[in-house]
């Protein structure tokens, strides 16, 4: 199963690479500023429920930069950052409760359907979860906690509405579910998680 989402993902870069590679060639034929097919949200915020046991659901706060291409084809580049509390216990049954740092850089590709001033778009993104793992040592009665930086890949699948009440601004309702290519730490249950956002987007320039 490894083997076939590491496959999966190859081929979901080369795809996107080729493709982005003659959409290039387009834009230097033509005239339209790459500047109005830039898209950024100026906010994009919701809920996420991380599916373990070891970690509460909590708040998304999404940033991305998006290219439209004039195909319906889109590139987004998300940095997301997630909010989250982690319960877990030791061997010696010791309680450690805190807020996690959650965060995850990923890209992908997607395509539009358009319908005056209603769109819809699916999305297919992957990279990295990047998090803190405690390590919790007891010695002699006394406990010592140390964080180690920890990161993993993940598939990310989304599927958003936007409706444009303005020229080239949109509001966006966006659904999500993703998950890990490999069992560890917090995600060792190999559950997926999933959620959705809310937010306003715009031309870069």
């Amino acid at each position: 199963m490894k083997t076939i989402k590491k496959i999966f993902i190859c081929l979901l870069f080369k795809y996107a690479c080729c493709f982005f590679s003659s959409e290039a060639i387009a834009i230097a034929k033509d005239s339209t500023r790459i500047g109005d097919r830039l898209f950024m949200p100026a906010l994009q915020m919701g809920y996420i429920n991380h599916n373990v046991d070891n970690i509460s659901e909590g708040l998304i706060i999404q940033t991305s930069i998006e290219y439209r291409t004039k195909s319906n084809f889109l590139f987004r580049l998300n940095y997301d950052d997630f909010s989250g509390r982690i319960n877990i216990k030791d061997e010696n049954n010791n309680q450690y409760v805190a807020k996690v740092p959650l965060s995850e850089l990923i890209g992908g590709i997607g395509y539009r359907l358009n319908s005056k001033k209603h769109h819809t778009f699916v999305l297919v993104q992957t990279g990295f979860r990047f998090y803190e793992l405690p390590n919790i040592e007891n010695n002699n009665e006394i406990l010592s906690i140390s964080q180690s930086n920890e990161q993993i890949m993940s598939l990310r699948y989304t599927l958003g509405y936007e409706y444009e009440f303005l020229k080239n601004i949109f509001f966006n309702l966006e659904l999500f579910v993703g998950h890990f290519t490999e069992e560890k730490d917090y995600w060792s249950n190999d559950r997926p998680f999933f959620g959705a956002t809310l937010g306003l987007s715009t031309t870069l320039f």
